[in-house]
């Protein structure tokens, strides 16, 4: 009976401690948890205290493009190189119809084709902002830059004259590079009449260049040698319906 009790006892003394533990630690959970509620009532009241900027903030890393706006240049004066040994990005940066700019990024030498296309572009970004060039398809009005080499204002875009057998050879032409060589598309005035032979070769351009066709460009008036020849001709100055 004597042992009974005691071990009694002791049962009733361990359950009591472990109780007073229990006890401190739920308040001190209770302590941690008020403190937190504190603070975040503390940083809530400075966060609302602090005086409100008019304008939104703007990221320390955000930039503008060197062209100033935001969008990406993409392959933007950049061409893929494929041909025998030669594998690369070819960068050909111009500004006002001058060319400001030509690299190649080889593949082998810069890591692999896709290593090599961000140093291109990379590099094509670097110039574009060192020169402050606005590539066409970013220009607000839409318009293609202007070549005052050419004899349209259209850059890539030229009336040529030549004789040939004794006869006058008119033809609008449009330049342009493929596959990383130069191409030249003609179109006869005699055969499309003057405009239309005009509207052919800017067509052509800009399907080869994969731009849109621009809006208000006029085809320029013949000057009057190449008048007097086409009414002597009799060719249509406007379009001819091929």
């Amino acid at each position: 009976m004597v042992k009974k009790k005691q071990v009694k006892k002791k049962a009733i003394k361990k359950a009591a401690a472990a109780g007073k533990k229990a006890i401190k630690q739920t308040a001190k959970k209770k302590s941690v948890s008020a403190k937190q509620v504190r603070r975040k009532k503390s940083v809530a009241t400075r966060q609302a205290s602090a005086p409100k900027s008019t304008s939104p903030a703007t990221p320390k890393t955000a930039r503008r493009s060197p062209a100033g706006t935001d969008k990406s240049l993409g392959l933007t004066y950049i061409t893929r190189m494929d041909h025998g040994n030669t594998h690369g990005w070819w960068v050909r940066v111009y500004k006002d119809s001058k060319p400001v700019e030509s690299k190649l990024f080889s593949d082998g030498v810069h890591g692999g084709k896709l290593k090599a296309k961000k140093k291109a572009q990379e590099h094509r970004d670097a110039v574009v902002r060192k020169h402050r060039i606005v590539p066409v398809h970013l220009r607000k009005t839409r318009e293609h830059s202007v070549d005052k080499r050419s004899t349209s204002g259209v850059v890539g875009v030229t009336l040529s004259r030549a004789e040939k057998g004794g006869s006058l050879r008119v033809h609008w032409s449009a330049r342009f590079m493929h596959k990383g060589h130069q191409r030249n598309v003609s179109f006869s005035v005699r055969k499309y009449g003057y405009e239309g032979a005009f509207r052919n070769a800017l067509k052509a351009r800009c399907e080869a260049i994969g731009r849109p066709l621009p809006r208000g460009i006029k085809v320029p008036d013949p000057d009057k040698p190449l008048a007097r020849w086409m009414k002597k001709e009799g060719i249509n100055p406007g379009v001819n319906r091929v």
